[in-house]
């Protein structure tokens, strides 16, 4: 009998020992919270202020990861210290970072996502973005629906009271946890008493949401970037974001990575290049139909860019980036119509030239 009573408790000791170690060596997803950064994330996990500054200065990616409510990261408990994977909510990158002792170290991370599918459905009642986030609270989700109708009206308020939408979107989990949503894959919005249809197409870098009458626009310019990601749309009355002014916002603004390509919506000639406080490194563009198109806040200009250069549709003239009055990584594109700067959704497709017969081609076998 007393060996059978030791048995068990040798038996319920292992066990309890196991669970505890399996729950050390496992990660639990955290939540950003309001107000967050990385420091605050690395400081509410033991990380002193010179581990911090260690990590930081030895990762530009991680100083720059952009961090939003819907995304989350894992932590764990390691010997004598903790392992954080923190997620940029909007791209695909990722860092682990490891806090053992009393020193600290970061390295990119590539995530083995599991993807789940999603789909939801409304009708809009007061503002688009709103009645989406009714439905789904990611204003990354709610975003990427509005881009793709970005091309097919002004406002958004011209969507009519009631109109009927549905989206089908990626929930990304790593270990079981979910950490952010990924792309929308396809959507569908009531216009004018029609459902209008899109799916988001992928092909190498490329990202655009299309549907087969997109090819059928007569607009005289090709979309200037490979990935459609609208931050901000031509408004004329707008509040500046760093001068904190009340002043026009006269074009559309691609948010991208530093470094995508800047591609000729149209052939044209170079008119002006060069830099400036506000606009940082830039292009102007003249083409044959008399409009103008600029280019703001390039990381680079294409080395062969001068002026009076000829370029074709689908050229690459620069490099998206953040120079000037900039806070996050875009492209500023501007049409000007008769020494007027007009609406550039106005004027351009929503893909660039060099997807076009490859579209055709898909739209023909379908």
């Amino acid at each position: 009998m007393k060996n059978l009573v030791k048995f068990v408790m040798l038996f319920f000791a292992l066990t309890s020992y196991q669970c505890v170690e399996a729950a050390a060596n496992t990660f639990a997803a955290k939540p950003i919270q309001i107000g967050d950064n990385v420091i605050s994330i690395l400081r509410r996990h033991g990380f002193s202020q010179k581990q911090r500054d260690q990590v930081l200065a030895s990762s530009k990616g991680l100083r720059q990861v952009f961090l939003t409510l819907d995304t989350k990261y894992l932590v764990k408990q390691i010997p004598n210290g903790a392992e954080l994977r923190i997620y940029d909510s909007q791209t695909s990158e990722a860092f682990r970072v490891v806090r053992q002792g009393t020193t600290a170290s970061v390295s990119p991370y590539k995530p083995a996502y599991s993807i789940q599918i999603s789909r939801t459905d409304g009708r809009i009642y007061g503002s688009m973005l709103g009645s989406i986030l009714a439905k789904i609270k990611s204003n990354w989700i709610a975003s990427r629906f509005m881009d793709a109708y970005v091309f097919d009206m002004e406002h958004s308020r011209d969507v009519a009271r009631g109109a009927r939408f549905s989206l089908t979107f990626e929930r990304l989990s790593e270990g079981g946890q979910f950490i952010k949503y990924g792309e929308v894959l396809e959507t569908s919005l009531e216009l004018d008493g029609e459902l209008v249809r899109k799916r988001f197409i992928r092909r190498n870098n490329a990202g655009i949401f299309f549907s087969s009458k997109d090819l059928l626009e007569q607009r005289p310019f090709y979309a200037p970037v490979e990935y459609i990601k609208v931050a901000s749309r031509f408004k004329p009355n707008r509040l500046h974001p760093i001068t904190k002014r009340l002043q026009p916002h006269l074009g559309i603004d691609f948010e991208l990575p530093v470094g995508d390509p800047v591609f000729a919506p149209r052939q044209g000639t170079v008119v002006r290049y060069g830099h400036n406080r506000a606009a940082g490194n830039y292009i102007v563009l003249l083409h044959s139909n008399g409009m103008e198109t600029s280019y703001n806040h390039l990381n680079r200009i294409d080395r062969r860019i001068r002026q009076g250069l000829r370029v074709n549709p689908g050229e690459k003239i620069g490099e998206v980036g953040c120079t000037g009055y900039c806070t996050r990584p875009h492209l500023h594109f501007a049409v000007k119509k008769k020494g007027r700067m007009v609406d550039p959704v106005k004027y351009i497709k929503s893909y660039p030239s060099q997807m076009e017969q490859w579209l055709e081609d898909r739209v023909a076998v379908n």
